[in-house]
């Protein structure tokens, strides 16, 4: 049979083209180490840490050593820091003791000086209604209101004059208590106070009693440095001497 005959050399007839064989072959070499180092380098395989001794390091440990590490590096910056800072200031202790002693000390006078809480009862009431008499409570309750809450430590005798002036009564001999048991203080402190009046009204007039109340500014300081700030509302009972002049008889808060 044709179909089965082998194919005689010469005889004419070509051996029929096969896909793929068209081409010869060509086989190219590559290094077997860039072989190897691609596969590392494409592995998704992950591997454990391994500490130097070349003993796998578990999760626990490598989370214990990271905090370890961290502790370290925060207590080196602590102490590059505190190395670095200038010994501390006593001066500026002792100058903040001192402002807060001569705080004290006027916040002592206030103290005294409002101790006593009047209590006044006032009938025919004449505030207001009698401006002439009104004029001259506020005018004289002026010159007084800030007398014990204005000093300074060079000028105590001329601070005892000024309120000897303007007090009498019971307000008169708190102050003689605060300043014979203070005095010392106030010098040794060089406590200075200033004083203003913020508001001062007429609340009660009858023919021998007034009552005036007011807020008024005290600041405290130290070697002419402003240490504290006060605003005191007080009440003050005035009454009338033979001379006819108001004197701040009684000191109290409102």
């Amino acid at each position: 049979m044709a179909g089965g005959r082998p194919n005689k050399p010469g005889s004419g007839k070509r051996t029929p083209k096969v896909a793929g064989r068209a081409a010869p072959r060509v086989t190219v070499s590559r290094p077997v180490q860039a072989d190897t180092d691609a596969q590392m380098q494409h592995s998704t395989v992950p591997t454990e840490p391994v500490d130097t001794a070349g003993t796998t390091v578990s999760g626990v440990e490598r989370k214990r050593q990271v905090a370890a590490e961290k502790a370290a590096r925060e207590e080196a910056a602590a102490a590059a820091l505190n190395q670095g800072r200038p010994p501390r200031d006593t001066s500026s202790t002792l100058r903040l003791a001192a402002i807060t002693g001569a705080v004290a000390v006027v916040l002592g006078v206030i103290a005294t000086v409002l101790a006593f809480h009047p209590g006044v009862t006032v009938s025919d009431n004449r505030a207001f209604v009698d401006q002439r008499e009104t004029d001259k409570v506020l005018s004289q309750a002026r010159a007084g209101a800030c007398a014990p809450f204005q000093f300074d430590y060079k000028k105590l005798d001329q601070w005892a004059a000024s309120t000897r002036d303007t007090f009498t009564g019971g307000a008169l001999d708190q102050f003689e208590t605060f300043l014979k048991t203070n005095r010392s203080v106030i010098e040794q402190s060089k406590t200075a106070s200033e004083c203003q009046i913020d508001a001062l009204g007429l609340s009660d007039l009858t023919d021998e009693r007034a009552v005036v109340v007011g807020t008024l500014i005290v600041s405290t300081s130290r070697d002419g440095v402003i240490a504290d700030s006060q605003v005191p509302h007080v009440q003050y009972t005035l009454t009338k001497d033979d001379g006819g002049n108001w004197k701040i008889s009684e000191v109290g808060q409102f």
